[in-house]
């Protein structure tokens, strides 16, 4: 059983409890401190069927990643880019092969530019992903009680449509 507890303003009392329900977190307390409220959430890890409790769990990470992006791996690119444009200049009067660390430096440079403008969409596309992500996770995992649970829709067979067949 985990167990989250969440202090929100009171407006936005409604607006978390429809985002906790959609990663399978029921509301088991409210309580209210002064222009606050504290939410207490459990979820019940048996209660998934299959591997919906792993493909919440996944998603909780992505959207925590998605909601905090860092151009990390841009940054490390620039860094490394950098370092061999450093040796470049360096090596130039000491190793014959100087001119490979220009062309290192310029291929890790064209990578982090297109790491950072995949980082650029992602995060003015954020909040749009944000809400895909929750609305995708609950009908994957059944938590959204608009659509039915993945693991009750029976397959499609030879014999599914037959009384339509026959009329």
């Amino acid at each position: 059983m985990e167990t989250k507890t969440v202090k929100v303003s009171a407006k936005k009392v409604d607006e978390k409890i429809e985002f906790f329900n959609a990663f399978g977190y029921e509301l088991t307390d409210q309580q209210e401190d002064g222009n606050k409220v504290i939410l207490t959430f459990e979820r019940d890890k048996e209660k998934f069927e299959g591997n919906s409790y792993h493909l919440i769990r996944s998603t909780e990470i992505l959207y925590a990643r998605i909601s905090r992006p860092f151009p990390l791996a841009g940054t490390i690119m620039f860094v490394i880019a950098s370092a061999l444009l450093a040796f470049y200049f360096i090596l130039q009067k000491s190793f014959d092969y100087y001119i490979a660390f220009l062309f290192a430096s310029l291929v890790c440079y064209g990578f982090s530019a297109y790491l950072l403008i995949i980082f650029l969409v992602i995060f003015l596309k954020r909040r749009s992903l944000l809400k895909r992500v929750v609305k995708n996770v609950a009908v994957e995992a059944g938590t959204n009680k608009e659509y039915p649970l993945q693991n009750n829709i029976k397959k499609e067979t030879d014999k599914t449509w037959l009384i339509a067949n026959n009329l």
